[in-house]
């Protein structure tokens, strides 16, 4: 096994930028659902619908903080806080995401858990790879749905 002991930093998550029409449209089509749930005398739900919108715009308009990495060759270390065993992961996907960075995607073994994604330079995946290939089965990467409407949204 090739030895792997590398250490970057990434933003949290892939961030876009948002100009002033991502937040109007936003606005309207959650005004628009509002009056919809008006019409049905449905208030909970258009308060549910306000307090979603809220949470939307603060969050979209969140920059991610830069975190630590570090993997070696049986672990991976968030910020010197949280630390995964890559036997705890099932398998290993790459998502290209244009530009300097990659998003990797590891699966879980235990089923419950949602996938852990983390960026990674680009320029140093061969060397990641190649590392991890006895220990961590690779396959090609499919967005789920809500992956999908994430980049369409540019969440």
């Amino acid at each position: 096994m090739a030895q792997l002991d590398i250490k970057w930093q990434a933003p949290e998550y892939q961030y876009h930028e948002k100009d002033v029409s991502w937040y109007w449209i936003s606005i309207i089509i959650a005004a628009l659902v509002i009056g919809f749930s008006i019409w049905e005398k449905n208030f909970l739900f258009g308060l549910f619908v306000v307090i979603a919108e809220m949470l939307f715009i603060v969050w979209g308009s969140r920059v991610p903080r830069t975190v630590n990495f570090e993997a070696t060759d049986t672990t991976l270390t968030i910020d010197e806080h949280k630390t995964y065993a890559f036997k705890d992961f099932e398998t290993m996907s790459v998502d290209d995401l244009e530009s300097d960075l990659v998003e990797l995607v590891f699966i879980f073994r235990a089923k419950l858990k949602t996938p852990l994604k983390i960026l990674f330079p680009a320029d140093r995946l061969a060397e990641f790879r190649t590392a991890l290939k006895p220990t961590l089965r690779e396959i090609p990467y499919e967005p789920t749905m809500l992956d999908s409407i994430e980049k369409i949204l540019r969440f």
